[in-house]
């Protein structure tokens, strides 16, 4: 009885591959043509890859275009005119420490520019970051227009809507750097809370940052201790949580210039 199912399970299993067998025949026999067509183009790029592109010497190839990933504000023209390259000039491999230079000094260009090359065609795509409005520098006079600055720390070219954009009063470009680096700071650890600034003053020289949120009725004071603001920041949502418990109309000042310590001054002035 255990030989019958032992003959019974190979006799099928001879079946099943006998009957695949005859299938793979069938097929190729009737795409024959187009099988040997893939074999021969894998054979061929396998060849070229193996053999042909390590033996070109790509640096006198000229790239047979040249395309930026993503454009939003920017316009393809204007990024020919940035990296300094028209449409009728060529661009080869040795240019591109030119191009990726021209590109991080421009006030648009915000963070890392990488290069990626496409062999089939032979292009060179370039990724990078646009600048985008920071804040609006604070003007001495209500006639002129107002001046925005980007998260590059350099005057944003194009219209934004600066109602949006927390106003900054600045006396000098180290404020406007001390400015630019804090909200960045604050954009990238608590984003909803940069929406929050309304107007911020910047001061190198008094060692110390105040910032008017638009939910509260009072000042908060910071540092210019740029690995504390962080924290600072976190501070300043657990005590604004708390605050609301309390009377917080009666406060004026919350000063978070000391590591782990918070002080406030009340309306009337004490502390």
């Amino acid at each position: 009885m255990l030989n019958y199912h032992k003959k019974e399970r190979q006799r099928v299993m001879t079946t099943m591959i006998s009957r695949r067998k005859s299938t793979i025949r069938s097929f190729l026999k009737k795409h024959n043509k187009r099988v040997a067509g893939i074999f021969v183009l894998i054979l061929f790029c396998g060849t070229v890859f193996t053999f042909v592109l390590p033996s070109i010497n790509l640096e006198f190839m000229a790239f047979s275009d040249v395309k930026p990933q993503k454009l939003d504000r920017i316009s393809e023209y204007t990024f020919r005119k940035i990296i300094g390259y028209g449409y009728e000039e060529k661009i080869y491999v040795k240019d591109t420490a030119e191009i990726r230079s021209r590109l991080e000094a421009d006030s648009m260009i915000f963070g890392d520019v990488s290069f990626m090359v496409k062999f089939i065609p032979y292009e060179l795509e370039v990724a990078f970051k646009e600048s985008s409005p920071l804040f609006t520098l604070m003007s001495q006079r209500s006639d002129t227009v107002p001046v925005v600055y980007s998260d590059k720390g350099k005057i944003y070219p194009y219209s934004t809507n600066a109602a949006d954009l927390p106003v900054v009063d600045a006396n000098n470009p180290d404020d406007i750097s001390l400015a630019t680096n804090f909200l960045m700071d604050i954009k990238k650890n608590d984003a909803l809370l940069y929406f929050r600034v309304s107007q911020l003053i910047p001061r190198t020289a008094e060692k110390q940052i105040t910032v008017f949120f638009n939910d509260v009725d009072f000042k908060t004071v910071f540092s210019l201790e740029q690995d504390y603001w962080k924290t600072a920041l976190r501070h300043y949502r657990q005590l604004t949580r708390n605050m609301r418990n309390l009377d917080i109309n009666s406060i004026a000042v919350l000063d978070l210039r000391f590591r782990n310590l918070a002080f406030t001054k009340e309306k009337e002035g004490g502390l």
